[in-house]
């Protein structure tokens, strides 16, 4: 026998055993999560439908298949002591009234609701910088940012999401939370200005504690969603334009040692609206009302 031929025999054995060996672990996930779900032809119907109710998309939209588990949160305490500890460090003094614990040192008091939530109103609001009515959208970014890290109020994973001004002429700096890269859209940070000066911040952070991968179900595709969120909708009196849909997690504010959250879908509108469609069920996600707060 030709020892040569015979060594090249085993060699394109084993390789060949290696391929099936790969194809058998990794293929089958790998094809299931970046298969396209999503035909060119859904996509021209997707165009049409938001056409027709006055909605349009300007945002990228993943096509692949998708899957999305449960994924069980509580509150995080370890950042509500580290506020809470700075707080009593300085000498504030706290009462509470079953609902809320309130501590107040000088001109600035702190609420913690019993769900979590933290805000912390300066009254008088915080002066800044003499020049910041100059300063644009990154420059006040920046100040807000080195303003919180100072306060020792910027959670681990805070991104910023958009600067809203409203009616009255208050703006505020949105941010949600990021872990592992994940978006967790149900924990979030908020600065408020009044004027030129930061009249509050709000933060309601969340700690994941565990999933089941076991649990590991596909998700409804991103043109499924925004099918759904005009069904749920109706047509739009006025033109209304899509900027952002985004894969993550979102839920209420709860009284609870833990819960489970769902996976999501965010579209974000172009007047600042944002609503959100359960990524298993299909059906819109109705925020919570946050309890209202008193100093």
């Amino acid at each position: 026998m030709n020892l040569e031929r015979a060594k090249l025999i085993l060699i394109i054995a084993f390789a060949g055993l290696n391929l099936f060996l790969g194809y058998q672990l990794f293929w089958p996930d790998f094809g299931r999560l970046t298969q396209v779900a999503v035909s060119t032809e859904d996509l021209q119907l997707l165009d049409e439908l938001l056409e027709d109710n006055n909605y349009t998309l300007e945002a990228s939209i993943d096509r692949s298949v998708q899957t999305g588990i449960f994924m069980t949160v509580s509150t995080s305490l370890e950042f509500q002591r580290q506020v809470l500890l700075k707080l009593l460090q300085e000498g504030a003094q706290f009462s509470s009234n079953g609902d809320a614990t309130f501590y107040k040192k000088d001109d600035k008091t702190a609420i913690v609701q019993s769900t979590g939530l933290i805000r912390v109103l300066y009254t008088p609001p915080f002066e800044p910088a003499e020049n910041i009515a100059e300063f644009e959208e990154r420059e006040l970014r920046t100040y807000v940012e080195n303003f919180i890290d100072d306060q020792q109020l910027m959670p681990e994973g805070a991104v910023f999401d958009y600067l809203e001004t409203t009616e009255g002429g208050e703006k505020i700096l949105h941010y949600y939370q990021v872990s592992d890269s994940c978006p967790i859209f149900a924990g979030h940070l908020k600065v408020t200005l009044e004027g030129h000066s930061i009249k509050s911040v709000e933060i309601y952070w969340l700690k994941p504690v565990e999933s089941e991968i076991t649990r590991e179900m596909e998700v409804i595709t991103a043109p499924q969603a925004l099918s759904n969120f005009v069904r749920d909708l109706g047509s739009s009196a006025e033109p209304r334009t899509i900027t952002s849909v985004t894969l993550g997690y979102f839920s209420g504010e709860y009284d609870a040692e833990k819960w489970e959250i769902p996976p999501v879908w965010r579209i974000v509108l172009q007047d600042g609206q944002i609503y959100y469609i359960n990524a298993f069920t299909g059906n819109l996600e109705q925020e919570s009302v946050v309890p209202e707060q008193l100093p």
